[in-house]
Parts: structure tokens; C-alpha cells; sequence
């Protein structure tokens, strides 16, 4: 990919599109600020671990870290008006919460593997006040098997909060951390602890970028 006007450039004329217009938008509602960008590697296979706050998250990230991503929603979100055709331009995918969405696993590891940018949210649905909550396991599971650089990124601010009907103008900043490193937890045999103990990992890297303690 090229760097051009709004970040970079794709050969996928829907998410090009989609990512001009959502760049657009965070131009006049919002500066958008971003820090750690140089521990995200212009190419090769990463998973980036972030908080959740609003629909416009996946967007936003995405032009911070200035690559295509890849990233799941809620399966009905696709039958939402604007939101739906959006997100699917922007190479989003279907997620069944609630349940162990095997498909998806499969599906993020393979486009991991392939060489992709998938952006996951651990707590798996926005927070109304921006207080972090704990990781699903799935998380742990993809970023055991994907074998690929998990990165951890805090979002502050937003620009339509959670209940919100209108995008409301705010300051907008996306920290990238350096790569977790998991090795002391990978030497716990049983796989439940082991997932457990590297969601609450993973969900501490995010605190400290949140809390300016972070490795950037």
C-alpha cells in the first residue's frame, strides 16, 4: 500500500472509499491524533487488541494505523441502515456473540495467517462510560494460535458515544503499544488458565496505555 491523501492507498475500491469518507468525517468533527504508530508493521500478519466505545471505532483505528484492516461485528449490525453497508464495505465480518462463533475463530486466524490486519475488541461490546471490562476467551485463543504480533491500542475519546444519536465534535486519540509478550503465561499447561490469565494480559496493556504507562 501507498500513502496518499487520507493515509494510504488499497487496491479494494470499497474500503477505499469507505476509509475516505470516515477520514473526512473524523477531519471535521474531531482531530484525530495518533502515537506508537512505528510498532505497527507495514506488512505481515498483526492482531491489534483495543478498548471499545463507539461504532466508529473499527474506522478510527484503522486510520490511525494507516493499513487495511479486517475486523468482526455483531452479525445484526449488518442489518442496520448505513452502519450495516459501512462496516461491510470496511471489511468487516459476522460474529455471533453470546456463543463459541467457531466460523469466526477460523476465519481471523486464517486471514492472520494470510498476511492481515484484524482489529478485535476483547470485551466485546462498547462501554457506556469507557471503564474496561474483562476479555472473552476467544480473544486468548486467537492471539495463542494466530502466531502473529498482538498489539495492544487505547482509543480516548469519541465522537459518538454509546446511546448517542449524533456524532458530537471531540479530540480523538489512538495509542499503539509495543507486542505483548506472553511468554511467562504460555508455560501454564491448562488451556482454560492459560486463556484466562492472557485475557487479563492483554486487558492491563490496554490500562496502561490508558493510564500513559504503557510501551509505545
Amino acid at each position: 500500500m501507498q500513502r496518499g491523501k487520507f493515509g494510504f492507498r488499497t487496491d479494494q475500491l470499497p474500503y477505499r472509499w469507505s476509509h475516505r469518507i470516515t477520514s473526512f468525517i473524523f477531519d471535521v468533527f474531531g482531530k484525530l491524533e495518533s502515537h506508537g504508530n512505528e510498532n505497527i508493521p507495514r506488512q505481515g500478519g498483526i492482531l491489534i487488541l483495543c478498548n471499545h466505545r463507539s461504532y466508529l471505532d473499527p474506522f478510527i483505528v484503522g486510520s490511525a494505523a494507516n493499513r487495511e484492516l479486517h475486523f468482526m461485528a455483531r452479525h445484526d449490525s449488518f442489518e442496520m441502515p448505513l452502519i450495516g453497508p459501512l462496516i461491510a464495505a470496511h471489511n468487516a465480518y459476522p460474529v455471533r456473540r453470546g456463543t463459541a462463533d467457531r466460523a469466526a475463530l477460523r476465519r481471523t486466524i486464517s486471514l492472520l495467517k494470510s498476511g492481515n490486519v484484524v482489529l478485535i475488541f476483547p470485551e466485546g461490546t462498547r462501554s457506556v462510560d469507557g471503564t474496561l471490562g474483562k476479555a472473552h476467551g476467544g480473544v486468548s485463543f486467537i492471539a495463542h494460535n494466530a502466531g502473529v504480533p498482538a498489539i495492544p491500542a487505547y482509543v480516548k475519546g469519541t465522537i459518538l458515544p454509546r446511546n448517542a444519536k449524533w456524532i458530537h465534535p471531540a479530540q480523538l486519540t489512538v495509542t499503539f503499544g509495543t507486542p505483548i509478550d506472553f511468554t511467562e503465561v504460555k508455560q501454564i499447561e491448562d488451556k482454560r488458565e492459560l486463556y484466562r490469565r492472557m485475557g487479563e494480559q492483554i486487558m492491563q496493556e490496554i490500562a496502561n496505555l490508558r493510564d500513559g504507562q504503557g510501551r509505545k
